[in-house]
């Protein structure tokens, strides 16, 4: 593989030579570059620089890139003067890959990127850079991609999801609870038989070993996908590593990847915590984990010995790798959980869904049994919080868990960040007016709209009494334009970003997260304190839109409430004891909507004889969550009213205990009881269900308070739809929650495609504003009314005459007969 050092830079061509001292191109890009670095946002330029080293102007500029294969779309860059001394750096490094072609490479290829500078049509300077274009299911070592390497753990292909059903299986046979649960016990013990119970299931593969090529760690390697492992059976140590990641973090683990010279094992937390880095360096890290029992490694080529290492096995084949001796060939341990939150994604998975693709060619002599659960013993204090041993304790937990008062939450500290727009506003009440009116406002750059060139800010006050930029911003507010001290570059690209921030955060959460705040509390955690911090006061709702890639951005009042900033009023009663009731409740009110001068102005009464703490006329655009604020106000304010509720009480009272069922509730059904037990009438269901999905509709229609646990692909959405079309037709209504938009669709839509459309009510996102609620009463009500129920009396009877007649059979079948009625002497 080529260095980085010899990728780097080119001599120049001979096509330059005709003009001496021309001006330079210094480009450094990646040595190597693959598909999953186009995933994953990372620069196949990192930058971009002309020098002019020569005594001569240039005019009208043009660097123009080109590659070949033609992996990268052309591009132009246009600068307009290059003075003798200019080193300009190109801050738009953004260039257009093809992904299709990154996909499609099932070899590595070189790969040239030619720049070439020209002025008047004469060339100045070309540059040809080499890029080794790797493999779509290649890695390029750690040198170059130890932060991609997680990128190849992938949790959602198909084959990953028969280890889970296998690992679930066995932990049930075993008397373990079968739910993948990952650290929501809270338990070492469990996360360490989840492990073993996936171990268990990967050695049930019937994998052989592959030699891996010789220096992989450093030069790279072609990686096997999961279901390619469980069709191929054949796997190297870093295939097995990663499939092994892929497994425990599907199961709700935090797994690593260990690498050393020539080989790589895995790794798992058995407490809910990570690395301090995503790439550790330093073996001492590992071997402090180890020692502390919060962390296990294990060789993940036992799986491929005949027979199969147990996961106790694995564990001391690879204790000699992390000796403190054994120091230099350590390379990297690399925590997965912390890639994924700096935004490393697995790759993606075309494989088709196949079932039982790991029990259809397991080898059966290789299946492990489960070891005991572990002798961890009592894990540092700092592993594991210590769990409160009555209600009033659970409570505060809760409300400590939910109510996040550090500075990292940006309702109590709004950095200047690419997250946050700043605006110069003159006037905030009329801004909010306008808003409250519905009218669209225009988002504009203040540099570029109304540059200052050669006048002097403070020389046009003196003379014409009034400040520049604000004059401008004034009569720009008065024109339905909210001007930005950024430029239109960062403006442009911040508010890009904002745009599919906010539609994520909807398709995730369905609730809106962006806000203009209005006014700010500047506060110091000390009156003599140098650092000072800004909270926003007033959160006014607004949608971002634009008609066109190249249209310019406005904001629109969203049909949420503007909102005082909740999370601030607790941070100062807590911190400051500071209690301000005035702001709990509604705020008061002009004719457009919220006085906004009436509110600041309160809290700068407020706050007054407070040291270190002032209000500010600010403005900015950003992003908020209120999630967890609410639910921690509702669970302060109706503590009592949730204990009415069965599990509630449960939890706060006696969570130690075995969940009772409510007195006089019948015992929840097994699947081989359900035809004796309930007419086809009793049953409701839309979709395609076994018994154990049929047991848990008909439980839920009984009013039982249960929970459904079951690996991924196993039908829960479908046996939710079921639940809720059977509770339906015995006259209940029902709150369907989730956590996530996505989840609620899938649902709704099955109901929808099954006539059940009418029926149901969306409360969320954007389907939650009064005119689309009152469109769904409209439609429900024109489409009730009262049917004739003979016709459903009459098919379900002959369904109950075939269900029997069937089940006949089946009795029949399992009847025990002794000798002579097997020969028909007796009946």
């Amino acid at each position: 593989m080529e260095s980085a050092d010899n990728s780097q830079y080119a001599t120049i061509d001979s096509s330059a030579s005709d003009i001496s001292a021309a001006p330079c191109i210094v480009a450094d890009v990646a040595s190597s570059f693959t598909y999953a670095s186009y995933q994953n946002a990372i620069p196949v330029i990192r930058s971009i620089r002309i020098e002019n080293n020569s005594a001569s102007h240039f005019e009208n500029c043009r660097l123009e890139l080109t590659s070949s294969p033609s992996f990268l779309r052309p591009k132009t860059w246009t600068v307009d003067r290059l003075i003798p001394g200019d080193r300009l750096s190109l801050s738009d490094r953004k260039v257009e890959l093809d992904a299709g072609y990154l996909a499609g490479l099932n070899e590595a290829e070189r790969g040239e990127i030619t720049l070439r500078l020209t002025s008047a049509g004469k060339v100045l300077d070309e540059r040809r850079l080499t890029v080794r274009l790797l493999a779509r299911d290649e890695w390029g070592g750690v040198a170059d991609m130890a932060q991609l390497l997680p990128a190849f753990a992938m949790p959602n292909d198909p084959s990953v999801a028969q280890i889970l059903r296998a690992a679930a299986e066995r932990l049930a046979a075993h008397g373990h609870p079968s739910g993948l649960d990952g650290y929501q016990s809270q338990s070492p013990q469990r996360a360490y038989m989840l492990t073993a119970a996936i171990y268990s299931a990967v050695a049930g593969m019937g994998l052989h070993y592959a030699e891996p090529p010789a220096s992989f760690e450093s030069r790279g390697q072609k990686i096997r996908r999961p279901t390619t492992i469980a069709q191929e059976r054949l796997a190297t140590c870093l295939d097995t590593t990663l499939l092994f990641a892929a497994a425990l973090e599907a199961a709700g683990l935090h797994p690593g990847i260990l690498m050393f010279d020539g080989h790589a094992a895995a790794g798992v937390w058995l407490t809910k915590r990570t690395f301090a880095n995503a790439i550790e360096t330093d073996q001492m890290e590992v071997r402090k984990a180890l020692a502390s029992r919060e962390f296990i490694a294990f060789e993940t080529t036992g799986v491929t010995h005949r027979p199969a290492l147990t996961l106790d096995g694995a564990q001391s084949a690879l204790s000699n790798r992390l000796a403190e001796d054994q120091a230099h060939a350590f390379v990297a341990a690399i925590d997965v959980r912390r890639s994924r939150s700096g935004g490393i994604t697995p790759l993606a998975s075309h494989e088709p869904i196949r079932r039982n693709a790991v029990e259809d060619e397991a080898d059966v002599a290789a299946v492990l049994p489960l070891p005991p659960a572990p002798a961890i013993g009592e894990l540092p204090a700092e592993a594991i919080e210590v769990k409160p041993t009555n209600a009033a304790g659970r409570i505060d937990r809760w409300q400590k868990k939910l109510l996040d008062l550090a500075l990292r939450n940006r309702l109590l500290n709004l950095p200047d960040s690419k997250k946050t727009i700043p605006f110069l506003c003159t006037d905030v009440a009329y801004l909010e007016d306008r808003l409250a009116n519905g009218v669209a406002i225009r988002l504009i750059s203040l540099p570029d709209q109304n540059p200052l060139g050669e006048r002097d800010e403070v020389l046009y006050r003196d003379v014409h009494g009034r400040d520049l930029q604000r004059g401008f911003a004034a009569e720009a507010l008065l024109r339905d334009e909210l001007p930005s001290t950024l430029d239109a570059r960062q403006l442009d690209a911040r508010l890009i970003d904002l745009h599919r921030q906010v539609r994520n955060d909807f398709a995730e959460g369905g609730a809106n997260t962006l806000f203009l705040a209005v006014g700010f509390l500047r506060w110091k955690k000390k009156p003599d304190d140098d650092r000072s911090y800004r909270a926003p006061l007033l959160l006014v709702p607004v949608r971002l839109e634009r008609r066109s890639a190249t249209s310019r951005f406005t904001i629109r009042f969203h049909e949420d409430e503007p909102r005082f900033n909740a999370t601030l009023l607790q941070f100062l009663e807590r911190e400051f004891d500071l209690r301000l009731p005035q702001f709990g409740g509604d705020l008061p009110l002009d004719d457009n909507g919220i006085d906004v001068p009436r509110v600041l102005t309160m809290m700068r009464q407020a706050v007054r004889d407070v040291p270190g703490m002032e209000v500010i006329d600010e403005t900015a655009l950003s992003t908020f969550s209120f999630a967890k604020f609410l639910m921690w106000k509702d669970l302060v304010e109706r503590t009592e009213a949730l204990r009415q509720n069965r599990v509630v009480r449960h939890l706060l009272d006696t969570p130690e205990q075995a969940f009772q069922a409510a007195d006089g509730q019948s015992p929840f059904r097994e699947g081989r009881d359900l035809d004796r037990a309930y007419a086809p009438s009793s049953i409701i269901s839309l979709l395609p269900l076994d018994s154990s999905q049929t047991a848990a509709s008909l439980a839920a229609a009984e009013g039982h308070d249960f929970v459904i646990v079951g690996p991924p692909g196993t039908g829960k959405s479908q046996t939710i739809a079921n639940m809720i079309a059977n509770c339906l037709g015995v006259g209940k209504t029902v709150l369907f929650v989730a956590e996530k938009t996505a989840a609620l669709d899938v649902v709704y839509r099955r109901l929808r495609e099954h006539g059940l459309g009418n029926h149901c009510i969306e409360l969320h996102s954007n389907k939650a504003d009064r005119k689309h609620f009152l469109g769904q009463l409209k439609s429900s009500w024109e489409h009730g009314g009262r049917t004739d129920a003979s016709e459903w009396v009459a098919v379900n009877e002959r369904l109950r005459v075939r269900r029997d007649e069937l089940n006949a059979y089946v009795d029949a079948l399992h009847k025990r007969l002794d000798a002579l009625s097997g020969i028909g002497d007796r009946p």
